[in-house]
């Protein structure tokens, strides 16, 4: 039986983390907001649902291990906590969304060893680690991986004795043109063979050499298997006179190849599984540790998210809805600024608060800015 006058020992320990957790989505809420907005509209991205409740089942599942190690804060944790702020207020200045989440997650992250220690953040580190798959990066690669899919491709229908007809990622065979668009590079494929095959590769092996091997393995298959795809899928179109794997088909095709190849790859890698270790006795628990140090260090991290905050939002004076003035220069002696733009092109600059066209001539000469 205990006391009634006091709250239990766990609830005490996982109040300051939890305290940490809930002032860093807060204060960084907008961030927050936009990754999980790209959860939603991205394809590339939606497997990321997936890592909370993963990280949530991997801490649960060191409950036992846990339950022998006496939290200690680390206040020393909230220096690299500062530099975690910075990079975020630079990453914000500069407009670089995936730099602001990165820094939202290290928080996150961080408030383990802050508010528990190193033994426990020790216990936790995969599932910690784990977590950054959250951040949605690697659409850099699209272009690059363009480019490789379009190589494979046509290296390997003229193999086959198709004629082909290159210009950039497109390319044209006798039965029609076909062109590898964003949703052909293998992308996906890869980002989502990467989280699958490191958490596979954690749960089903113990040394790191095999880890290790296998998370490489879950980054090159894809790529390989996506050329190989595409290959498939232009020679099945061209065989079949364009009735089959045109249109909506071949991304589906393209999913059921790859869940194959993933599948595979699981079997393979199952038959290396090694056994995990039988747990070791439970030592006996210490006794809970002061709390009071885990609120402060808690607490000063909270007030460190909060001057970050503060300092981009008024030390800065950065005015979100505020519309930049776009000055353009006086024609110079000889040219003549004209109402009419040049063209009606414009740069691909998303999200711009602000778009200014100008054009001038001198004769037939016409320049626009």
């Amino acid at each position: 039986m205990g006391s009634s006058g006091s709250p239990p020992v766990a609830l005490r320990q996982w109040a300051p983390a939890l305290l940490l957790i809930a002032g860093a989505l807060g204060l960084f809420r907008d961030t927050a907001a936009a990754m999980v907005g790209i959860w939603l509209r991205s394809e590339t991205f939606a497997h990321a649902f997936l890592v909370p409740p993963i990280v949530t089942w991997l801490v649960w599942r060191k409950r036992a291990a846990l339950a022998s190690l006496q939290p200690r804060a680390q206040p020393w944790v909230v220096l690299p906590a500062a530099c975690v702020c910075l990079l975020w207020l630079l990453g914000e200045m500069a407009g670089a969304r995936a730099v602001t989440q990165f820094a939202l997650v290290a928080l996150l992250v961080l408030s383990v060893p802050a508010v528990f220690g190193f033994a426990v953040a020790r216990a936790l580190a995969f599932a910690l680690a784990f977590a950054f798959f959250a951040v949605p990066v690697g659409e850099f690669m699209v272009p690059v991986m363009i480019d490789w899919t379009a190589d494979f491709t046509v290296a390997a229908l003229r193999l086959s004795g198709v004629p082909v007809f290159r210009e950039g990622a497109q390319f044209v065979i006798p039965s029609g043109s076909w062109s590898v668009v964003e949703a052909c590079s293998g992308v996906r494929y890869l980002i989502a063979s990467f989280m699958v095959g490191t958490l596979f590769a954690y749960l089903n092996f113990q040394s790191l050499r095999r880890r290790l091997a296998f998370i490489t393995v879950s980054l090159l298959l894809p790529v390989l298997a996506n050329w190989v795809r595409a290959y498939l899928i232009v020679m099945l179109g061209h065989l079949s006179g364009n009735r089959l794997a045109v249109g909506v088909d071949h991304i589906l095709y393209g999913w059921i190849f790859f869940g194959v190849v993933v599948g595979l790859m699981f079997m393979v890698g199952a038959r290396w599984a090694e056994p995990a270790p039988p747990p070791l006795p439970t030592p006996a628990s210490a006794g809970a540790a002061p709390a009071r140090a885990s609120w402060s260090v808690g607490a000063a991290i909270v007030l460190l998210m909060a001057g970050t905050q503060a300092a981009y939002r008024f030390g800065l004076d950065v005015d979100e809805n505020a519309v930049p003035e776009l000055a353009f220069p006086a024609a110079p002696a000889g040219w003549v600024a004209e109402s009419e733009p040049l063209s009606d092109w414009q740069p691909a600059f998303h999200n711009a608060r602000r778009v200014g066209v100008a054009a001038y001539s001198a004769g037939p000469a016409r320049v626009g800015v």
